[in-house]
């Protein structure tokens, strides 16, 4: 409550406000800190899904700006932190998520990388595509689309969930080009990437819970991917229930099949891959096969953490992510 008050008070919490490059500035949204801090104030079952998304925005602890993009698929919001001229760092989010998910995380990477948070046009974020998407290859083809547009010539790219998988497509296109865009690829819990997702009743609470979304439920439910579902702040769940019940199930859901040992082989940039010591969308043999089908590969199971483990193990998570960058 006490940053939300500095906020109200007229304080400019951030400093200075985030930077843009030239890039960049045609895009710029108008600035939405305090605005967004003061949705926090109201109940959210008073308020749109857009203002639930602007409202766990505000949980980011560190500058940012918001760009929206036009693309040939429809407008892409990207939220950008950290110094302008430092390495670009791209954030994936995962499945019925957007880039508030990255709260735990967004100031660690910012510190020294000038950090990319894009909202997946399946997302629930500010991304709104203006066109019919039938297959995840188009959806490679707008990332590269973006990258294009905002002159990302040179970065690393982070992937979550369901943003893991489309960060290995996406590397994986990319290696068919003269020089790959990318430097290092960090996969963070990611699904159905290396092995089929085991059924487990685990598994079918959290799909009956995706079908039948209800906030007072919302914190059992997530012990199937969370190993501290209470840590997750009451915010962004507000955000995550809401957009389950929009769109539970995207369609381009039964597409996210593990790669073959073909296509793996192809990812020869470094590549950091972490999971939960208790994640239900992997498990041991994940990390096995990832550390024998990949060329370069740094492999971690992360204590104390579920498929969440961006929010379950925050700390150790970025730890490792800013370790790998820096090599």
């Amino acid at each position: 409550m006490l940053s939300i008050l500095t906020l109200l008070g007229g304080c400019d919490w951030f400093g200075d406000k985030a930077e843009v490059t030239q890039a960049e500035a045609a895009y710029l949204l108008p600035d939405r800190h305090t605005e967004n801090a003061k949705l926090q104030l109201q109940p959210a079952n008073t308020l749109s899904n857009a203002d639930l998304y602007q409202r766990a925005l505000s949980l980011w602890p560190t500058a940012y700006r918001e760009l929206s993009v036009p693309t040939s698929l429809g407008q892409a919001r990207v939220i950008v932190a950290g110094p302008v001229d430092a390495e670009p760092v791209v954030l994936l989010h995962g499945m019925q998520a957007n880039s508030a998910m990255w709260y735990p995380n967004i100031a660690a990477l910012a510190e020294n990388y000038r950090v990319y948070a894009i909202d997946d046009l399946l997302g629930s974020g500010g991304s709104r595509a203006s066109a019919d998407i039938t297959d995840m290859d188009q959806l490679v083809n707008w990332y590269q689309e973006l990258f294009d547009i905002l002159e990302l010539d040179s970065m690393h790219l982070v992937g979550a969930s369901r943003g893991g998988w489309q960060a290995t497509a996406i590397a994986l296109a990319e290696s068919a080009r003269d020089r790959s865009r990318i430097q290092r690829l960090v996969l963070l819990s990611p699904a159905q990437t290396f092995g089929w997702i085991q059924f487990s009743s685990e598994l079918l609470t959290s799909i009956f819970f995706t079908l039948n979304p209800d906030r007072d439920q919302v914190h059992e439910s997530l012990k199937s991917l969370s190993s501290q579902p209470q840590a997750i702040n009451p915010i962004y769940l507000d955000l995550y229930v809401a957009a389950l019940r929009d769109d539970p199930v995207p369609d381009l859901i039964t597409e996210l099949r593990p790669f073959s040992d073909q296509q793996l082989q192809q990812v020869t940039l470094p590549t950091l891959v972490l999971i939960g010591d208790n994640d239900m969308m992997n498990d041991q043999g994940s990390l096995e096969r990832a550390k024998k089908m990949l060329v370069q590969v740094q492999i971690e199971q992360i204590q104390s953490a579920g498929h969440f483990l961006t929010v379950d193990q925050a700390d150790k998570v970025n730890s490792a992510v800013l370790n790998f960058l820096s090599r």
